[in-house]
């Protein structure tokens, strides 16, 4: 069977999203014709090209000196920025090459205000700082003929625990954007060229979901014999209970979970394996005790059909860790399925996704990356599991260094206490730059109470041993969790200054507590101190819900308070300011 896997608008553009590399190499292992086609990447270089900066600029009717200068650089900018181009960076770099709009304009503010010099930044990174600034002004520019545009996230705030969805296709059916007309135009295009027998759309967040039924839509109305299926991050979160069957005017199956025995199976018997379908005007779920594909079994992922050369990376903040996110073209790799841990009580740990562990081996892994770094001509690795388990690290460095793979990596970690010193030391050895983990509330008695794994003081000692080492660390925070108290987040503030200050924290970004219907929080509210109401029914999505727990402040004031503070911390400002003052500046 002829399958095209498609990855909808809209993610980060630096590097390909993991989902239909892995998927394609599956397919094609059993004999299947795998296509693939990021359309996210399409249509930001639909944009940011010069026809596209002139069909915005007219849509927006700038004036002819606004679109002359910005359709006279965008070239040079994304080229750059794709490292086709390395000798415009003194042009970039230079102040009045490029058109100013909003973020430049600030950017060039806070140098005059606090003499920064870029954090001194060489000429390169310099130049690729402003350049995407300068992609985010046109991006921010392109709001204004598309709302639900963003630079990677497309209609997010309506694929947000959508109760109906009706309020979805309303918005899907009255679109008829630039944006949209460019991605009908993208889709045909894939179309035309692969003529497969089944789309297969990944939909890893919310904000890829109006774009993946927008590519669904225009594949229904031109060729309507092809089979649609979905499946994804977002689909496995917030579709598990779907009774509409409205989305199915769109497409014809969705998936659960680990996707490669429902395509398998879709694909060769028409079988339906953890699947939703329409019958008879209703939604029916298909389930059966179909194997689970082993990790180790998997082949390293396939990059044919993705134009590698034409990812481009972002450089908007000026903290190396956060840089990691959005700039360089990472191959992504996943060394187990699901979480090590899966205790943490906040977390969906009855899902899949999250429950069901299972690792490959080091020999494996290490087989993954030769082959990938041969494909693509990438040294860099984003490891993009849940949690990277110590003793699978522990091996799969081994397996490192005894081959002498030059490669530079960096993942998701627990800061627990296995993280040995040795451990670590080994880590940086076999080519660990960065890592990033949940500190959570960074109070011993709601990590307690949340069952994450660990303590303040060993959390401490990991993040010690890893700045010794070389290692950039990035900690997620966490406010607003049920019974913590005001106290306690200005303590968890005061540690977060302390990490900065000994600089053994790098970067870290504090997260608003959400109840998800599929944590331990929600099934046992009582434990919390919190209590949920009576559930809206909902035939669509559900993910997060509304819960009433009894806090001692302010929970919007705080956690603005905390964000500023941080924010803070990244640019080494602040840091001899007691933690209180923050507040008291913001309520």
């Amino acid at each position: 069977m002829k399958i095209l896997l498609i990855t909808p608008p809209l993610l980060q553009p630096n590097t390909p999203y993991a989902a239909t590399p892995l998927l394609a190499a599956w397919l094609k292992s059993l004999g299947h014709d795998a296509v693939q086609a990021d359309l996210s990447l399409a249509l930001l270089l639909k944009l940011f090209s010069r026809s596209g900066v002139s069909a915005l600029c007219r849509e927006l009717e700038a004036s002819d000196e606004t679109e002359r200068d910005y359709c006279g650089t965008i070239g040079d900018v994304l080229a750059f920025l794709q490292d086709r181009n390395p000798s415009a960076a003194d042009r970039i770099a230079t102040r009045g090459y490029l058109p100013e709009g909003n973020h430049l304009v600030r950017a060039y503010e806070q140098e005059e205000q606090f003499g920064w010099n870029f954090r001194g930044l060489d000429l390169h990174d310099r130049a690729r700082h402003l350049a995407s600034l300068y992609l985010d002004d046109l991006a921010e520019a392109a709001t204004a003929v598309d709302p639900h545009f963003g630079f990677s996230r497309y209609g997010e705030k309506l694929a947000a625990s959508l109760p109906d969805f009706g309020i979805l296709r309303n918005e899907l059916e009255s679109a008829d954007s630039l944006f949209f007309q460019w991605l009908e135009e993208l889709v045909d295009e894939q179309m035309a060229a692969h003529r497969p027998d089944m789309v297969a759309l990944t939909v890893p967040f919310p904000g890829c979901l109006f774009g993946a039924l927008a590519v669904a839509r225009r594949i229904k109305r031109t060729h309507p014999d092809v089979h649609i299926t979905m499946g994804g991050g977002y689909v496995n979160t917030e579709l598990r209970e779907l009774k509409d069957p409205a989305i199915f005017d769109y497409v014809d199956s969705i998936t659960l979970d680990s996707g490669f025995r429902p395509l398998q199976r879709l694909a060769e018997s028409g079988e339906r394996v953890r699947t939703f379908v329409r019958e008879e005007g209703r939604v029916r779920y298909y389930d059966c005790d179909a194997p689970e594909v082993a990790h180790n079994d998997l082949p390293p992922p396939d990059f044919l059909g993705l134009e590698l050369d034409h990812y481009f990376g972002m450089f908007e903040m000026l903290n190396p860790v956060t840089r990691l996110w959005s700039d360089g073209k990472w191959n992504k790799l996943v060394l187990a399925h699901g979480c090590c841990w899966s205790r943490c009580a906040f977390c969906d740990t009855t899902i899949d996704y999250i429950r069901r562990y299972d690792p490959a081996t080091p020999k494996t892994i290490c087989d993954w990356i030769e082959t990938t770094q041969r494909k693509t001509g990438f040294n860099g690795f984003h490891f993009v599991d849940e949690a990277l388990p110590p003793d699978l690290l522990d091996g799969l460095c081994d397996e490192i260094l005894h081959r002498g793979l030059q490669i530079e990596w960096w993942g998701n970690i627990r800061f627990e206490k296995r993280f040995s010193t040795r451990l670590i030391q080994k880590m940086a050895e076999a080519g660990c730059i960065a890592v990033t983990g949940g500190l959570e509330t960074c109070c011993d008695r709601t990590l307690a109470l949340m069952r994450k794994g660990i303590t303040v003081g060993h959390a401490s000692r990991v993040l010690a041993d890893l700045a010794d080492a070389g290692i950039l660390t990035h900690a997620y925070l966490m406010y607003g969790f049920p019974t913590q108290t005001e106290a306690e987040t200005l303590q968890a503030l005061e540690t977060v200054r302390q990490l900065f200050d000994s600089e053994v924290l790098h970067s870290a970004f504090w997260h608003r507590f959400a109840l998800t219907a599929h944590s331990e929080i929600s099934l046992h509210p009582d434990r919390y101190g919190i209590e949920v109401p009576e559930p809206v029914e909902s035939a669509f999505a559900i993910n997060e819900i509304p819960f009433n727990g009894a806090f001692d402040h302010d929970l919007a004031a705080v956690g603005n308070a905390l964000k500023t503070a941080t924010y803070n911390y990244l640019h080494g400002i602040g840091l001899d300011v007691p933690v209180s003052t923050w507040l008291k500046t913001l309520t």
